[in-house]
């Protein structure tokens, strides 16, 4: 059985959630990411289970469970790709 993915926040990415929307800021780029509403839901818990994220988000936006699981999925992969999320070792 696979071990489930745990990710933690990259330490070089400042953030703050502004009116419900997290603004990343890739502070060696420079660079400047705004996440939409479940964006920044999936962002703020980061470093829970991806299964009681999508959970959450299914629960709260009316969405069956696989859909918020697959997007959940897809937003993990892109932020893991942009290096805002780290996989975590523990």
């Amino acid at each position: 059985m696979d071990k489930p993915l745990k990710l933690k926040r990259n330490p070089d990415v400042s953030w703050r959630t502004i009116e419900g929307q997290a603004v990343l800021i890739f502070n060696r780029e420079g660079e400047v990411q705004v996440l939409n509403e479940i964006g920044t839901f999936v962002w703020e818990h980061a470093e829970e289970a991806l299964e009681d994220i999508a959970g959450n988000i299914a629960e709260t936006y009316e969405v069956t469970f696989d859909e918020a699981l697959a997007d959940a999925r897809t937003f993990v992969a892109e932020m893991l790709a942009s290096g805002a999320l780290l996989k975590d070792a523990d």
